[in-house]
C-alpha cells in the first residue's frame, strides 16, 4: 500500500523513537563509533541539494567527516553548499568525468573507517539513522552493511526491501545509499570509470565474487529520488552488467537471462533489439 510522505518520511514509531533516544544517549558527547565519511556528489543540483545537506548535517551522530564534491556547477549549487560550509569537512568544485569520478575523488579524501554516498537529492529517513547502524560494534570479517531503501516518487514512496546476495548477478541487490562500504577497501580498488553507468555494480559485484562479507541490516536506511532512465540507458546500463557478471559466471542460463531482457525491453520493435543485440 502506497504510504504519503508525511507519513513516511517525518515520522518514527513510537518503539523505534524510545531506541533512538536510547542511541542518542549512548552517543552523545563522545566519539567512541568509528568515524563515518559521508559523501554527497553534486553537479547543478540546486532544487534538491539542501534537502540532501540537511538531512547529512542534522545526524545525531557525533564522528562524522562530510564530503562534498561538485563538479563545478553553474545554477546555484555551489552557493547554497557555501552556506553549510561550517558543517562540511571537505569542499571540492571542479570539472570532473561523471559521477563516479567524482565518487572516486571523495574516496581519495576520506579518512572515516566507513563511507557512504548519499548524492543530491537523496536522503538518511531520520537524523538518528547513522547511530543506529553503529550502535553496536561491527565485526571484522564485514566490509560492507546495508540496509533497504525507500523509493519516493512525486507523492508517494514505498520500502523496497533488499533482495537475496545471490540474485546479484541479475542486478544490484540493494541501493547504495543505504550501503556502508570500509573505506580501506574503497580505496584499494575505487569506481572503474570503463563502466559509464554500472561502475558501482562492478564494485559491488566483484567484491561479492571474489569473497567480501555483507552485513544486512532490517531496516531502511536512506531515501532514493525517484527518476526515470532513457531507453539508450537502459540498453547500455544491460549491456554493462551483462560483461561485468560474464567476467565470474558464464553459464549459459546467465547469458539467457540477459538476452531475455533486452528482447523483452524490446519485443514491439524487433530492429531495435537487432541492433541492440550486434553491439554486445
Amino acid at each position: 500500500m502506497p504510504i504519503t510522505p508525511v507519513t513516511l518520511f517525518c515520522s518514527i514509531p513510537p518503539g523505534l523513537a524510545r531506541e533512538q533516544i536510547s542511541l542518542q544517549k549512548k552517543f552523545v558527547n563522545s566519539s567512541q563509533g568509528p568515524k563515518i565519511s559521508i559523501v554527497t556528489v553534486t553537479y547543478n543540483a540546486a532544487p534538491c541539494v539542501r534537502e540532501t545537506l540537511e538531512s547529512i548535517i542534522g545526524q545525531s551522530y557525533p564522528n562524522i567527516e562530510y564530503i562534498v564534491i561538485d563538479g563545478a556547477s553553474n545554477d546555484g549549487t555551489q552557493s547554497i553548499i557555501n552556506g553549510y560550509h561550517e558543517h562540511i569537512s571537505h569542499f571540492r568544485s571542479e570539472p570532473d568525468k561523471g559521477t563516479y569520478d567524482a565518487m572516486n575523488k571523495a574516496i581519495d579524501i576520506a579518512t572515516g573507517a566507513w563511507v557512504i554516498f548519499i548524492n543530491a537529492g537523496d536522503f538518511f529517513v531520520h537524523d538518528q539513522i547513522v547511530a543506529q547502524v553503529f550502535a553496536h560494534p561491527i565485526p571484522d570479517n564485514y566490509d560492507f552493511i546495508y540496509g533497504d531503501y525507500i523509493w519516493k516518487g512525486d507523492k508517494y514512496g514505498m520500502r523496497i526491501e533488499s533482495r537475496p546476495l545471490d540474485k546479484m548477478w541479475q542486478r544490484i541487490c540493494f541501493s547504495h545509499q543505504s550501503l556502508f562500504s570500509r573505506t580501506s577497501l574503497m580505496k584499494a580498488k575505487h569506481f572503474d570509470l570503463r563502466y559509464k553507468i554500472v561502475s558501482d555494480y562492478n564494485f559491488y559485484f566483484s567484491c561479492y565474487m571474489e569473497g567480501s562479507e555483507f552485513l544486512h541490516l532490517d531496516f531502511p536506511i536512506s531515501v532514493f529520488r525517484a527518476g526515470g532512465l532513457s531507453d539508450i540507458n537502459f540498453m547500455e546500463r544491460t549491456r554493462e552488467r551483462w560483461k561485468v557478471v560474464t567476467r565470474y559466471k558464464k553459464s549459459l542460463l546467465v547469458h539467457l537471462y540477459y538476452l531475455w531482457l533486452i528482447l523483452d525491453h524490446y519485443k514491439h520493435r524487433p530492429l531495435s533489439a537487432w541492433r541492440a543485440l550486434r553491439k554486445q
